[in-house]
């Protein structure tokens, strides 16, 4: 831990914090969301195919690298997409050529099976051990000052569902929640192990993505009894300085539980008012990852990106405690010309003191 503190003490001394902290000359970072569409644009880069990418831990970890190298990113995260624990608990997916698996079908179909869940192994499990690999070759290929290594995977919610299916996870939260914990319980402290693995690559922070946890899936009543719940025990014994949560989908009714967890530090929305989210998180030290469309930035036209980068800075950049990235996950065939335009604008408008 001590190593970790020392890392995060030198990023904020880069020019990466230095425009968090809204100083002047100083730039809001633009970090637009590469996981799945970093497996779209390698394997159409190198003409491999996902499943080959995504179950070696090197070609995977050269997959982002390839796209965070391209754009002058400063960001890589261990994982691509949603399925990592829900398919290492026994989840069917379904490889596609150029892109992140599809969940076909969960790992327990009977409640009887709820009780023989058993905790698994992040080094021997399922795609686990693809990802701590990875962690280890983002550590001796990109640690630098200037980067930022992300541990992470689904979270807790996300697992579940991809566990049990999503329709019974919810479904039994009004039914039978005691089940819904029993799976929470398990998954949770496979994540626990799982992050804690890939810290020890060298990995320095971490990163949660819960989509299933917003309030388009489940109400703020449940996202306190089920998701909240379980990220405050994740948080408390992995062992991460700070940790950033992305959760898609509507968020502004939990917002105000989601920035009480201990040790977060990122929030990354997806579709929301971001000046109403900034004033939510208020005084606080949280910073705001968003939510530049990834329609817009996938269809639309570079001034189009130009004029939506505007929009989200004009909602929070005002202070800092900014990150402009996209709403989520880039799609594939996404133009480059699209996500430079984002990058360019983002420089263009989001440098301090900030004149829009």
């Amino acid at each position: 831990m001590g190593e970790i503190m020392e890392n995060l003490m030198e990023k904020l001394q880069t020019d990466f914090f230095k425009g968090v902290l809204a100083q002047s000359g100083s730039s809001i970072p633009g970090v637009p969301i590469i996981l799945g569409y970093s497996i779209w644009a390698y394997s159409h880069h190198t003409g491999k195919t996902a499943a080959n990418i995504m179950n070696s831990g090197i070609e995977h970890a050269k997959a982002q690298l390839y796209v965070a190298n391209k754009y002058n990113l400063p960001f890589v995260v261990t994982f691509t997409d949603l399925n990592i624990i829900g398919e290492a608990f026994g989840a069917k997916l379904t490889y596609l050529p150029d892109v992140i698996p599809v969940h076909e079908s969960p790992a327990i179909s009977q409640i009887e099976d709820i009780d023989n869940l058993e905790l698994l192994d992040p080094f021997i499990d399922g795609r686990m051990p693809k990802i701590i690999q990875t962690a280890k070759y983002f550590n001796k290929n990109f640690k630098k000052k200037e980067h930022v290594l992300m541990a992470g995977c689904e979270g807790p919610i996300t697992a579940a569902g991809s566990i049990w299916g999503m329709e019974n996870l919810m479904r039994n939260m009004i039914n039978n929640p005691d089940l819904v914990h029993k799976i929470l319980d398990v998954s949770s402290k496979t994540i626990i192990n799982f992050l804690n693995a890939q810290l020890e690559q060298g990995t320095e922070f971490v990163t949660l993505a819960d989509p299933s946890a917003s309030c388009t899936c489940i109400s703020p009543e449940f996202f306190k009894k089920f998701a909240y719940r379980y990220y405050r025990k994740i948080v408390k014994k992995v062992n991460s300085p700070i940790f950033m949560i992305h959760i898609c989908g509507e968020v502004l009714n939990i917002l105000d539980q989601l920035i009480r967890v201990p040790k977060l530090m990122i929030v990354s929305v997806d579709d929301v008012n971001m000046e109403r989210a900034k004033e939510i998180i208020g005084k606080k030290f949280i910073i705001l990852m968003g939510n530049v469309s990834t329609s817009i930035i996938r269809y639309g036209t570079p001034l189009q990106v130009e004029e939506e980068v505007k929009r989200v800075i004009t909602e929070a950049g005002k202070g800092g405690k900014l990150l402009l990235s996209s709403a989520c996950d880039l799609s594939p065939g996404t133009p480059p010309e699209n996500i430079w335009a984002m990058l360019e604008a983002t420089k263009k408008y989001g440098t301090f003191p900030l004149n829009i």
